[in-house]
């Protein structure tokens, strides 16, 4: 058994941020597993990891976006209740597949990314004006 950390992370970090999104409400991560066959009865889709790396520039390239769905077993603990408690690390079982920008865009309702330049504006509250351009 490997160890890991839950956190985004690529080579430079130049840009960091947060995320947030909705699951779809007919066909979400845990359905579209289960029709895959890749999530067992007893588990519970707890995390993803995501992953783009660096696109080419030729018209024929579909980027693959890596996903890495972290499961957890629902027999004999409840996942959620030890993640709270923050007692030491969880035994997840991790799952990754390739799939193309619309397989998995379809798995949410909404998604949303911030990215700012070290992290610097994540969390703070701003003032802005609109651009006619």
């Amino acid at each position: 058994m490997s160890t890991d950390t839950f956190k985004a992370s690529v080579q430079y970090n130049d840009l960091a941020g947060s995320s947030a999104a909705d699951r779809a409400d007919m066909s979400d991560a845990s359905k579209w597993l289960h029709d895959k066959g890749l999530i067992q009865d007893d588990e519970l889709l707890v995390g993803y990891e995501i992953y783009v790396g660096q696109l080419s520039t030729g018209p024929s390239d579909d980027p693959a976006i890596h996903t890495t769905f972290l499961l957890a077993k629902t027999s004999g603990m409840d996942p959620f209740s030890k993640i709270v408690k923050g007692g030491g690390n969880i035994d997840l079982r991790k799952v990754t597949e390739e799939l193309s920008p619309k397989e998995f865009f379809s798995l949410f309702k909404r998604f949303s990314v911030t990215l700012s330049s070290g992290g610097l504006l994540e969390g703070r509250e701003y003032n802005y004006t609109e651009s006619d351009a």
